[in-house]
Order: C-alpha cells, then sequence, then structure tokens
C-alpha cells in the first residue's frame, strides 16, 4: 500500500494544483472567506499587541494552516487512494 500511495502522490501532485486552484478560483464562498481572513489578519495587526502576544497569535495561525494543509494533502491522497481501488475492483488497471 505505501508503494501505491508514494506514486499515486507522485502522480497527483502535479495535477492536484492546477485542479484545485480551479476549483477554488470558481468557489465563491471560498473567495469571500478568503477576503475575510485578510482583513482580520489586517485587524489583528492593528490591535497594537504587544510581542508576546502577536507571536502567540502568529504561532497560533502558522500551526492551524499546517495541520489543516497536512489534513487536506491527507485528504486528497484518500480519495486517490479509494478512487485506484474502485478502479481495481472493477478491473480497470493494468496490474
Amino acid at each position: 500500500m505505501s508503494n501505491i500511495k508514494e506514486l499515486v502522490k507522485l502522480a497527483a501532485d502535479s495535477m492536484k494544483n492546477r485542479t484545485l486552484d480551479e476549483l477554488l478560483e470558481n468557489d465563491r464562498g471560498f473567495q469571500n472567506r478568503l477576503e475575510e481572513e485578510k482583513e482580520a489578519l489586517e485587524a489583528v495587526k492593528e490591535l497594537g499587541l504587544t510581542e508576546e502576544q502577536r507571536s502567540a497569535v502568529e504561532t497560533l495561525v502558522s500551526r492551524k494552516d499546517e495541520t489543516e494543509y497536512d489534513y487536506r494533502v491527507n485528504a486528497y491522497m484518500a480519495g486517490m487512494i479509494d478512487a485506484y481501488e474502485i478502479l481495481k475492483q472493477f478491473d480497470l488497471t493494468k496490474e
């Protein structure tokens, strides 16, 4: 399973960014939330936080972003592996 996962990951890596970018670009809800996120970050910058407070907020935001990214990568890979398994069950692979 790990060999399949690595092969699928390599193949999908080049496709996912193009596909994902297109989907996100056309997703109005996502675009609205992205704009709201930018506005919220600007508001945080204007709060006059101490260096310690600013560091805590930046760390929280960074770790949340990293965790969400890892989750999305793994969810994408799970979908690709599931799709491959379905194709295999219908004997549509070259194995």
